[in-house]
């Protein structure tokens, strides 16, 4: 899940609350807010995936209520896929919540097996604050066995910062916040980090990509994938009735 301060700043006055009706994440009302951020290549705009992406509003949840959200979020993006609203949907869980809930986040892919290979999943969290390492270890391999694609979501703005974590996931993507600097070298050297860990820049996802000049600037540095309104606008999560 997001910082609150950074996500309230771009959306300004355009703010979710999700009907309680229809979809997984109502059950939190207006705490909760979601935006999903179509992946596409920086050349052609082809679509990755789609990622449903959710925050809370004028709070900060505890690790019980953060995996209850991200649980709902995995909920419904498999709704978005079952009822053909995405082809491919990603959404982000933390260590600490896979730590606390594994058995309900398993339950979750079961229940959803025939679609679970059209699910990516973005993993985040600090390898200092990991108390049962083998519990998240268990989640990987639950995912793959999925044919889910692994990925990993950079906190810190150099992704050397995050070497640990980058070692234990092995992830199939990450996913970082594009620079804001205009420097060329500054992109240039974000770049070498990239190679230097072992990840490719054709499977590394730019976020934050809100003006043409970042945009040129990730082409010209090799990446392929992005985010932002420089690409393509977020757009609410569709909304899809729960079977009764």
């Amino acid at each position: 899940m997001a910082s609150k301060t950074f996500h309230s700043e771009q959306l300004g006055s355009h703010q979710v609350e999700l009907d309680p009706t229809v979809d997984s994440l109502s059950r939190f009302g207006s705490r909760v807010r979601a935006l999903v951020w179509p992946t596409r290549t920086l050349v052609g705009s082809q679509r990755w995936f789609d990622e449903l992406y959710v925050w809370t509003a004028d709070f900060e949840p505890d690790r019980s209520l953060r995996s209850q959200i991200q649980l709902a979020a995995m909920e419904h993006a498999f709704s978005m896929l079952e009822h053909e609203r995405v082809e491919r949907v990603a959404v982000t869980v933390s260590f600490g919540s896979v730590e606390r809930s594994l058995e309900a986040f398993a339950n979750v892919l079961e229940a959803h097996r025939y679609t679970a290979h059209r699910l990516s999943v973005l993993l985040r969290g600090a390898m200092e604050r990991l108390r049962w390492p083998y519990r998240v270890r268990e989640f990987i391999d639950l995912l793959r066995s999925y044919q889910i694609a692994v990925g990993y979501r950079f906190a810190e703005p150099r992704p050397s910062m995050e070497m640990a974590a980058i070692d234990f996931v092995a992830p199939d993507f990450a996913k970082m916040l594009a620079p804001i600097s205009s420097r060329e070298e500054t992109w240039q050297e974000m770049s070498r980090e990239v190679n230097a860990l072992g990840l490719t820049r054709e499977t590394f996802v730019l976020a934050g990509i809100e003006r043409e000049e970042q945009l040129n600037l990730a082409r010209n540095t090799g990446f392929v994938l992005g985010q932002g309104r420089a690409l393509k606008k977020p757009y609410f999560p569709p909304r899809v009735l729960r079977p009764r």
